[in-house]
């Protein structure tokens, strides 16, 4: 236990750091990203306070964003660690049934993504936004009932809800951005993107917290999924008093349906957004095997060592989220180049897959397994602000929820093939591991050609 506390607080503390030195270093540089290209900030203050207007506007504009995105990934962080449990201990659920209820959140996610990107780009961004909270709320509402047939439309909803996270919210962001003309601001898209995989770390610890609470206060594991309703309900209100509605090409009456759907084509064959989708599916699906596979690979290690006793799971997480949050923060206080943006992609590919293979190496090892996948949480940190951003210049807006979503689809694929063929046993999850080390070499090769040269 001590070795947990003491890596917990050591690294909460390297995060705090790092977070200082992300918003309070002297000095900082004043480019910014846009269309692959370093730019440099305008300097001076005009005299008829064009400055101040647009330092209004960029604050405006993150209060409301940030605000409604904190609420919407926390209702993903309340209930997702306690899905499990509630299921196999609270509900009494057969393994096979629980498997089969997980198998159904990813299958959702992938069917929706063929279709849920390109109903917001038509119909708004932002409803579909209000739609996630919507949808995410019936998920959590549905743990109040013991009938597996609304446990699997809960799933299914949930594995709905996940795929609108990760494809509206960044299309509405990203149009926004433009539409307001910010683009000449102090603010900048790297910047969003860190911030964004900060405050999601920020708010997975904070969860863990109350989540664990209201477990302990009400004796039932429903208490998380009721918080997480009412931070639906309240980022659903905040989207529709505060944010304006954006739409994609799809939705002008000038724009034809064929036209609309070769526009697609032609961005998903584009040689960047292709490679972008490969990697996102290899990481991403790399990252849910992990979060699956790390509870058991650490037991097996310390059964292992001959100790039976019980893992520190709470301070464990807490270790991963510190260490996630520490790579945004290293991403934040780095040159956003496109070279170097690629060059961080690249650098968290190769050490994750470094980390998979040491994981099998030293599988007995509970302190070395703990550690390579504390360095793969801090790549995660990375990758995320990474690729969404090198994703905002090769996307085009008019198409953005679309192809965003539809990048979903073999990450879903790919969990859901790697879930059907799980087996017991640490000789499973060891071939699991390096298979993904295997893969994540792949797309370090895929990105590299398609970025790098």
């Amino acid at each position: 236990m001590v070795f947990y506390e003491a890596n917990t607080a050591l690294f909460a503390l390297g995060g705090a750091y790092l977070l200082h030195r992300q918003y309070y270093m002297p000095g900082r540089p004043a480019g910014k990203v846009e269309s692959g290209r370093l730019m440099e900030d305008v300097e001076g203050t005009s005299d008829d306070g064009t400055e101040a207007d647009s330092s209004d506007a960029t604050r405006k504009f993150q209060i409301n964003f940030f605000s409604v995105y904190a609420l919407a990934v926390a209702v993903d962080w309340l209930q997702g660690p306690h899905i499990y449990a509630i299921y196999r201990y609270d509900k009494q659920l057969p393994e096979k049934s629980v498997a089969a209820l997980y198998a159904a959140g990813f299958v959702a996610g992938a069917a929706s993504a063929s279709f849920a990107g390109g109903l917001a780009d038509r119909y708004g961004r932002r409803a579909a936004c209000f739609c996630y909270c919507a949808v995410y709320a019936l998920a959590c509402l549905s743990m109040l009932s013991d009938d597996l047939l609304v446990l699997f439309l809960g799933r299914l909803c949930g594995g709905i809800s996940t795929t609108l996270l990760f494809s509206v919210f960044p299309a509405w962001m990203i149009t926004e951005y433009h539409s307001r003309g910010l683009q000449g601001s102090e603010l900048d898209l790297s910047s969003i993107f860190s911030k964004m995989s900060s405050l999601s770390c920020a708010v997975a610890i904070s969860s863990g917290i109350l989540g664990d609470a209201l477990v302990t206060y009400s004796g039932s594991r429903v208490g998380p999924f009721l918080a997480a309703t009412a931070c639906a309900a309240a980022a659903g209100y905040r989207i529709v008093t505060t944010w304006e509605e954006n739409y994609g090409t799809q939705s002008s009456p000038k724009t034809s349906t064929l036209s609309g759907v070769k526009s697609i084509l032609v961005g998903l064959l584009d040689l960047r957004v292709l490679s972008l989708g490969i990697t996102s599916s290899i990481f991403e699906g790399t990252m849910y095997l992990v979060v699956f596979f790390w509870s058991a690979a650490l037991k097996s290690a310390r059964a292992h060592a001959g100790s039976e006793d019980e893992l520190p799971f709470g301070l464990i997480f807490s270790s991963f989220m510190c260490c996630m949050l520490a790579g945004s923060a290293i991403f934040a206080l780095s040159s956003h180049s496109h070279e170097n943006v690629t060059f961080m992609l690249m650098a968290a590919l190769l050490t994750v897959s470094c980390c998979l293979s040491a994981a099998v190496l030293a599988t007995t090892n509970e302190v070395a397994v703990f550690w390579a996948v504390c360095a793969i949480e801090l790549c995660i940190g990375v990758y995320f602000p990474s690729i969404e951003l090198l994703k905002s210049e090769a996307v085009e807006d008019g198409v953005r929820g679309r192809t965003y979503s539809l990048m979903r689809v073999p990450l879903n694929v790919f969990v859901v093939v790697a879930h059907a063929l799980d087996q017991e046993g640490d000789e499973h999850r060891n071939n699991v591991f390096m298979v993904c080390a295997v893969l994540l070499i792949v797309a370090f090769f895929i990105i590299r050609r398609a970025f790098a040269s």
